[in-house]
């Protein structure tokens, strides 16, 4: 684990399970991702973007942009199809479980409180789907490659205080290539295909070095957009149609609800009890 200065977990170089099987994974899933990018319509927006040039595909539930309600990210038919056959994958489903299982191990609160979100959302409004029934992420996103190494970046539509997974694969040299950095921290970490990693996507600025000739990197990343929390929190309603609070109280509402979600996060020393 990456810890802030007053001992909270912050990253996690999460790694691989150990287990007999999981070392078909990264060919697994990069035959699953070739076949996807091969299939998939990608728009030129979705292939030129700002966190580089690759092509990008997301399914989930989403909040933000002008919508007046949560709901299932939309594509075309054909595009529909192919997300829906890339989340019914064996190995996809097994990478996202390993990385929910993570964040419930590093970061219990926070795991309860995406599951519980989830669950609400999902009760009041039964057009919206999950990705996957048994996992608290609201959104999946699969960098198709061939040759996925992100810019700096922060993703700052996710929930602020709150962690993704990314899980990366590939036929790279993980000590020269697609190192992962960590900007505010001053850390440049190996990234080898199919480990997983938890990070504060929101407010670390991260991305990935340079790959080599020839090498080809694909990841896979799961996160919750902070739009969905503050639609809940509002009572199912967007921010902007609640009454008006004078400017002193609504920024101590903005800190106490800060300090509540950083709280979600563990301490190291309370994961060693």
């Amino acid at each position: 684990p990456i810890l802030d200065k007053s001992g909270r977990v912050i990253a996690v170089l999460v790694g691989q399970p150990r287990s007999e099987n999981w070392g078909s994974i990264n060919k697994e899933m990069q035959t699953i991702m070739e076949l996807a990018r091969e299939a998939y319509q990608a728009p030129a927006k979705q292939q030129d973007h700002r966190r580089g040039t690759f092509t990008a595909a997301t399914a989930g539930i989403s909040f933000g942009g002008g919508q007046t309600h949560p709901k299932n990210i939309a594509h075309t038919t054909h595009n529909q199809a192919v997300m829906e056959a890339l989340l019914k994958q064996l190995p996809v489903h097994r990478v996202a479980k390993f990385g929910s299982r993570a964040l419930q191990l590093f970061a219990p609160r926070l795991h309860a409180h995406y599951e519980a979100t989830m669950q609400e959302l999902c009760d009041k409004d039964d057009k919206l789907t999950r990705n996957f029934r048994d996992i608290p992420f609201a959104n999946a996103t699969f960098n198709l490659g061939p040759r996925c190494a992100c810019i700096p970046h922060n993703d700052h539509l996710n929930v602020a205080w709150g962690m993704c997974a990314i899980t990366a694969f590939g036929d790279y040299n993980p000590v020269t290539s697609a190192h992962l950095v960590l900007w505010q921290l001053k850390m440049v970490i190996e990234f080898p295909p199919s480990s997983t990693i938890l990070i504060m996507s929101a407010v670390i600025t991260h991305g990935n070095t340079a790959l080599g000739d020839g090498e080809r990197r694909y990841s896979f990343t799961q996160y919750s957009a902070g739009g969905l929390f503050r639609w809940v929190d509002s009572g199912h309603r967007t921010v902007s149609s609640l009454p008006r609070v004078p400017a002193d109280r609504a920024a101590e509402e903005g800190a106490a609800r800060w300090k509540r979600g950083v709280n979600m996060l563990s301490l190291w020393d309370e994961l060693q009890v």
